[in-house]
């Protein structure tokens, strides 16, 4: 009898030291730890956007509770984007603000935990309100209300390798080139974009990352303009 109690306590321990270590857990540990991204509140970053052969900025801000705001120049296009958590709203150049809905505000509402942000999402089940499931080094996830994320991990880094979504019949693809440490923390340095078609590609290479940067709630409004603060 002490034979099989002592077996049957082997094999528990094996199974938690794999849950241990499922691809959730070595994501978490590669990027900084679980506890110490728990603590986080918000992430702002800048950097240089290619796209079309040209060369413009963006700027992006996002929460730990799924708001952001993304603000793209290129050339003499420029596009606000933002999410307060239930309301989209899109401004491209001078034109008038545009609220976002069906098809759109589902991509939206999934876009505030794209890229490094996912983080926020699939670390957290008691926070999380949707659906995750894994599949080897593979990790889906969708947040309630919006699309399906897949992101694959390198086998031997254990971070991000690809996140891929789809928009409409488009699949679109972002790849991780290289990485950089903030921190303590983990981040992509560089990511690029495709989406099927060489004229759509685009590229991200950031040049400036706060952590819990301060943020107000009018960061998410488009009207009145927030007077926005990253130092």
């Amino acid at each position: 009898m002490y034979k099989l109690y002592a077996f049957v306590s082997i094999l528990l321990a094996a199974g938690a030291a794999l849950a241990a270590d499922g691809p959730v857990d070595r994501w978490a540990k590669a990027v900084g730890g679980r506890e110490k991204v728990a603590a986080i509140k918000s992430v702002y970053r800048e950097g240089t956007l290619q796209f079309g052969g040209m060369t413009g900025s963006i700027k992006v801000w996002r929460t730990a509770d799924g708001r952001y705001r993304k603000e793209e120049q290129l050339g003499s296009y420029s596009s606000i984007e933002t999410f307060d958590g239930t309301n989209g709203i899109v401004r491209l150049g001078p034109g008038a603000p545009r609220k976002l809905d069906g098809a759109e505000l589902g991509v939206a509402l999934s876009k505030s935990f794209a890229n490094w942000s996912a983080v926020f999402f699939v670390f957290f089940p008691e926070r999380r309100h949707g659906n995750l499931r894994i599949d080897g080094d593979a990790i889906a996830f969708q947040p309630e209300g919006g699309i399906e994320w897949l992101v694959t991990l390198d086998p031997q880094t254990s971070l991000p390798q690809t996140m891929t979504h789809k928009e409409g019949d488009v699949t679109i693809t972002v790849s991780f080139v290289s990485y950089e440490t903030v921190d303590g923390f983990t981040f992509e340095k560089e990511i690029r974009r495709t989406a099927g078609d060489p004229r759509l590609d685009a590229s991200i290479q950031f040049t400036k990352t706060v952590i819990d940067a301060p943020v107000d709630a009018s960061l998410f409004s488009l009207e009145p303009a927030p007077a926005a603060t990253t130092k």
